[in-house]
């Protein structure tokens, strides 16, 4: 698999109820983004927020490839984008055991917000995380366009 090349952060963020367990909801972040910073503020509070930000993407990549979940990626990726940056939620559970699903689960899921520097660049950036494909297979969108 070819790695990313276009420049981005990932913002994270997890809230963490009394009856999960921090460090797992921490492993859940790090199976889909292996560089995550993870900071977990000191509060007397029931439920913690613990936020990360993570710039490799390869994992996240992988994983909905090996899946074959790339056309449902692209589209909550399209749908979560605004101006320079998209949004959507994973679900820990999924996530803790190395899946992506892109349903919240009853803990409130994962919230992942990609940013990048402008419009372009995030449009550029879908393309590669979630490629268009057509009969399963991924296709090169830019000749596709060419074709039309």
């Amino acid at each position: 698999m070819e790695k990313s090349t276009t420049q981005f952060t990932i913002q994270l963020k997890s809230k963490i109820k009394p009856t999960e367990d921090r460090e797992k909801v921490i492993k859940a972040i790090k199976n889909i983004f292996t560089d995550a910073e993870i900071t977990i503020p000191e509060t007397d509070k029931i439920y913690i927020t613990v936020e990360g930000e993570a710039k490799n993407i390869e994992r996240f990549k992988e994983l909905i490839r090996s899946q074959a979940i790339l056309d449902t990626a692209r589209s909550v990726l399209e749908k979560g984008s605004k101006g320079n940056y998209t949004k959507f939620k994973i679900n820990k559970q999924a996530a803790y055991s190395e899946v992506v699903n892109f349903d919240k689960d009853i803990h409130g899921g994962i919230y992942v917000k990609i940013i990048c520097s402008d419009e372009d660049k995030l449009i550029n950036a879908i393309k590669d995380i979630a490629p268009r494909t057509k009969y399963g297979k991924i296709i090169n969108e830019d000749e596709e366009e060419k074709k039309e």
